[in-house]
């Protein structure tokens, strides 16, 4: 090639090369002014960035029943989030326009449809103030995305940094009502539970704190078991610039799920129980609208495992996710005190306390065996007169329905439900040993807590002559006290007034004034003392038939029958089985049966109480009706008809219903207690419910095609 035809390709050499070297005086230009010029600001600018350590909440693990039944599982919902993260790269002075257009956008899906532009604007604003202790976690702004915002969202995603629709797992509990208060419910933990959660001891042993933002369990298993739900939070490490900027996000540790609790329920019969007792529940309000409440509890005898616990108004916790309307929270926490024992959040088999009633007589029974105060075949006249004097009569409480049973033993009196038997009984074993029965019924799991796995147990009453001297001591104290403080409130007010009275007419009216208000203070304090704190005969009586004082869940009821046909050792009951490994399935953590104390009743008076409980459902007895279309069946149960409130009263002539149940007769496995509220005759309601658990778990038929 000669220099002529080389000449042009030299020029585009040249020309390519002083473009190279333009390049690279620009890079070193930049370069020295960045490491130069302005080094010490940089470097200081970088010094001002901060590591922060963000939680990222793992998978909530799953909870099924015993048989491997999903009751309760976490899945995606979409949510509308607004990171302040991404929002803060936004320019300064108009990150508050973007919160007021995304409520322009949110406007029509919002749950208070009243609620203006900008106050959504500031409620938004609120939510986001109230999360700035943890400002590098998304915020949810809406739940349950409709797909025409979404579509709306990302329409608009440039003029609205921050803000995304994702999905996140969700609480959601697929059986409904079925078993809602025992479940529980999960929610943002509150101020004061912290202290309370960070009481656990499995999170005290694996270091972990609970701390503001935590989704926990509200009640039930959720709460009692939410640290081995709640998985271990992943770490997210965000760089943060020295004007609380963030600069960038990397996932360190990822979160690990939750495990998968499993119960000891059974579903299915879980389910068979709950639809018996709606069904009784809705024949009794045709007579009486006002019946709505009841519980049932099916335990397993010779281990404590729960098997059934049910309890009505039942209690979808699907309803207590996310946003909670005012009519929700209305039906689950009533604000008038008038309706709160209507509350559907309250799981009265587990804090619900009723007087037993009848399925009372057996502890009387065994103590007035075991104190050898009788034997099985003494016959007792089936009339008030057999209490006593006219002064043990007037005490006493006649024959339930007006009836007469003539003779009757122990066996007879079981199955009629004689009261005059229990009360002569009873007032041999108070005149004895006053403490007797009350301690043979805390020994059955009667009065006290039984331990169970579950929050919120309530204690009940096992009443004896020391409980009541020292219940109605307290009370005579607090009422003395109170009448004393408003006496000398009375003399402080009406002195003054006395002294400057102008004239002996107007002295006496004022005088008049103050008589009358120390009347009333001091007819309010006989009122609140007119129980004696002394133990009377009545008290004996009316407890003998479990009326009186005595107050029980329908737990502490089916331990009690599982503890006295299992040979008399009272089982600590439990709801959750095991603890397995989300991914493998193999068991983390195994639950065993423990035996809270063995009675002092003998195995003798044990199997003949257990003999009268049989009479009860065949023959003259109370329920030889319930099983007749069932021959299948083996067993043993007591009725019950509890008067709510006292004699003359308005609730004295209200009684709930309470069945108490085993089968089968030999080699007992399952107990049963039920209670339904203005239920009357137990056998006839709460019966019903035991009927159909057992034939579901046992598989019996009726011959009437059941």
């Amino acid at each position: 090639m000669d220099d002529k035809e080389r000449k042009p390709y030299m020029y585009r050499l040249w020309s390519l090369g002083a473009v190279v070297i333009l390049v690279f005086l620009i890079l070193g230009i930049n370069l020295w002014r960045l490491q130069i010029a302005q080094g010490s600001y940089y470097t200081a600018m970088a010094k001002g960035n901060v590591m922060k350590l963000v939680k990222v909440p793992p998978t909530r693990g799953d909870i099924v029943d015993r048989n491997g039944t999903l009751l309760v599982t976490s899945v995606p919902q979409f949510v509308l989030h607004l990171d302040w993260m991404d929002l803060q790269q936004a320019k300064s002075s108009n990150w508050i326009d973007v919160v007021r257009k995304l409520a322009e956008y949110i406007k029509p899906y919002w749950p208070n449809a009243n609620q203006s532009v900008e106050s959504i604007t500031e409620d938004i604003l609120a939510n986001i103030q109230n999360h700035q202790w943890e400002r590098y976690r998304p915020v949810i702004i809406l739940d349950e995305v409709a797909p025409e915002l979404q579509a709306v969202i990302a329409e608009h995603q440039e003029e609205l940094p921050g803000v995304s629709v994702d999905a996140i797992p969700v609480r959601d509990y697929p059986k409904a009502t079925l078993l809602g208060q025992l479940l529980g419910y999960v929610r943002e933990i509150s101020d004061p539970e912290i202290t309370q959660f960070n009481k656990n001891s499995d999170a005290q042993a694996a270091g972990f704190v609970y701390a503001q933002g935590d989704m926990v369990g509200k009640m039930g298993v959720e709460k009692s078991y939410d640290f081995w739900l709640r998985g271990k939070e992943g770490i997210q490490q965000v760089e943060v610039d020295n004007n609380a900027r963030p600069v960038s996000k990397q996932i360190l540790h990822p979160a690990e799920a939750g495990k998968t609790v499993q119960l000891t329920i059974d579903a299915d019969l879980q389910k068979t129980v709950d639809d018996t007792l709606d069904q009784v529940i809705s024949n009794i309000q045709k007579e009486n609208p006002a019946a709505h409440a009841g519980a049932a509890v099916v335990m397993d005898v010779n281990t404590g495992k729960i098997l059934a616990m049910t309890s009505r108004p039942g209690m979808n916790p699907n309803e207590l996710i996310g946003l909670i309307s005012e009519e929700t929270a209305e039906k689950y926490w009533p604000q008038d005190p008038k309706h709160a024992s209507q509350a559907a959040s309250l799981n009265r088999a587990l804090t619900g306390l009723y007087p037993p009633g009848s399925t009372f007589k057996m502890v009387t029974a065994m103590a007035a065996l075991q104190m050898n105060l009788t034997t099985p075949n003494e016959r007792i006249d089936d009339k008030l007169s057999s209490l006593g004097g006219l002064g043990a009569q007037q005490q006493g409480i006649a024959e339930w329905g007006g009836n007469y049973f003539g003779q009757v033993n122990l066996y007879r009196a079981l199955a009629k439900s004689s009261n005059i038997y229990f009360e002569i009984m009873g007032r041999r074993v108070f005149d004895e040993n006053p403490e007797t029965i009350g301690r043979i019924a805390r020994e059955f799991g009667l009065g006290i807590e039984s331990g169970i796995d579950l929050p919120g147990e309530a204690k009940g009453i096992s009443p004896s002559a020391e409980w009541k001297k020292s219940y109605f001591t307290n009370i005579h104290e607090n009422a003395a006290k109170s009448r004393d403080e408003s006496l000398a409130k009375i003399d402080s007010e009406y002195a003054p007034r006395l002294e400057q009275a102008v004239d002996e007419t107007t002295r006496k009216q004022i005088q008049k004034e103050k008589d009358a208000k120390i009347h009333e203070v001091n007819e309010l304090y006989k009122l609140r003392t007119a129980e004696s704190v002394d133990w009377r005969p009545y008290d004996s009586y009316n407890n003998s038939i479990g009326q009186g004082y005595s107050a029980y869940t329908p737990l502490q009821l089916a331990n009690y029958m599982a503890t006295m046909v299992n040979g008399g050792k009272h089982y600590q009951p439990f709801v959750v089985e095991k603890l397995l490994d989300p991914l493998t399935g193999e068991t983390v953590k195994q639950f065993e049966p423990k035996v809270i104390n063995n009675v002092s009743v003998s195995p003798e008076v044990l199997e003949q109480v257990k003999l009268g409980m049989r009479e009860v459902t065949q023959g003259e007895g109370t329920a030889n009706w319930l099983f007749a279309d069932v021959p299948e069946y083996t067993g043993g149960a007591k009725t019950g008809t509890a008067q709510i409130g006292s004699k003359n009263t308005i609730s004295g002539e209200i009684y709930n219903g309470v069945f108490v149940a085993f089968a089968p007769y030999d080699h007992p496995q399952v107990a049963f207690a039920g209670v339904v509220e203005f239920g009357g005759h137990g056998g006839e309601t709460a019966g019903l419910v035991a009927k159909a658990a057992f034939m579901k778990y046992f598989g019996w038929k009726s011959t009437n095609g059941g």
